[in-house]
């Protein structure tokens, strides 16, 4: 036996002491935790001291219950198209947009306002730092599969749509309690809800972290950023279509305003969503948000149960006597 194996032992036992007795393990709400401390001090210089780090399972209609008055509320979508939710607190919210417009972070309490786009335009960036972060620390953990590949969507003005919009059976909730400034008065929250079941990117293997490998990793994310931020750059013009009516010349050309037209049954519930050239990109729902009328997609581009299917796109020129 070597001479240094029983140092060696000793350190083992020593080590597997400090770890049942010192620091908690890093899990995904910590990490999540570490990922909002960081990218504020990195994109705001602003210090955020992480209170506690919580990570809770509930259902959709759950959601709303934990909603505190006044928050931000940011729809933000991942992996399988699945959706999630983040909300910044009134205090959390006005302390980003204090750092960024005065620099400084104002005493602990904060005016009572609804959220406006302008808040959410100036806070998604930092959203997605904190996410992509998040995302980084997680990349050999089991649970990159359910936290990983979110970024900030689009801002809701008010809770109600969330029962459309959170479709998913079960959610995992992340609870950041914050402390923000150096002096550390005024006190946030983060809420983080996500698909309960993963749908994103395996973790990577915990082997592999050399220099080069890095040096590897880190060139390989740069080309995927460029070719991400080329790719999802372009324009893409969408068409939603209710239904295609066949009529003779003649009827077309005696069309005058306030004239009826006929159209399949079931139109509103399954239009179809084109792109260029009348290619097939899904199906949709026609309905209303925030006033304005909208369309719901449907997941892929299977043709919805209900009603007759809807005439596949004639081809180009009409045919004699009709328009």
């Amino acid at each position: 036996m070597s001479e240094h194996a029983p140092e060696s032992v000793l350190k083992r036992k020593a080590g597997a002491g400090r770890a049942a007795a010192g620091d908690p393990a890093p899990t995904p709400a910590r990490l999540f935790g570490q990922a909002f401390a960081k990218a504020a001090q990195e994109m705001l210089k602003l210090a955020v001291a992480v209170d506690d780090a919580t990570e809770t399972r509930v259902s959709a209609a759950e959601i709303p219950e934990l909603l505190p008055d006044r928050a931000l509320l940011a729809v933000i979508e991942g992996p399988g198209e699945g959706l999630g939710l983040a909300v910044l607190s009134a205090e959390t919210l006005a302390s980003l947009i204090e750092i960024q417009t005065t620099g400084r972070i104002g005493g602990a309490d904060v005016a009572a306002r609804r959220p406006t786009r302008t808040d959410a335009a100036m806070s998604a960036r930092f959203l997605d730092r904190v996410l992509g972060t998040a995302e980084t620390l997680l990349a050999s953990d089991p649970a990159l599969t359910w936290a990983g590949g979110f970024r900030y969507a689009s801002f809701l003005e008010d809770p109600r749509p969330l029962a459309l919009i959170l479709e998913e059976p079960a959610y995992r909730v992340i609870a950041l309690a914050l402390r923000f400034g150096a002096e550390a008065a005024r006190q946030g929250t983060l809420l983080i809800a996500l698909p309960a079941a993963g749908r994103g990117a395996a973790p990577a293997p915990r082997g592999g972290t050399g220099p080069e490998s890095a040096k590897d990793a880190a060139a390989a994310r740069v080309w995927s950023d460029r070719i991400e931020a080329a790719v999802m750059g372009a324009g893409a013009d969408l068409e939603a279509v209710l239904d295609r009516v066949r009529l003779p010349l003649a009827e077309v050309l005696a069309l005058k305003p306030g004239a009826m037209l006929t159209l399949s049954k079931g139109v509103l519930s399954r239009l179809r969503v084109e792109g260029r050239g009348r290619r097939l990109i899904g199906y949709g729902r026609l309905g209303q948000c925030q006033g304005s009328y909208a369309v719901r997609l449907l997941v892929g581009i299977e043709e919805p149960e209900t009603g007759a299917a809807l005439p596949e796109p004639a081809e180009p020129g009409p045919a004699a006597g009709q328009a």
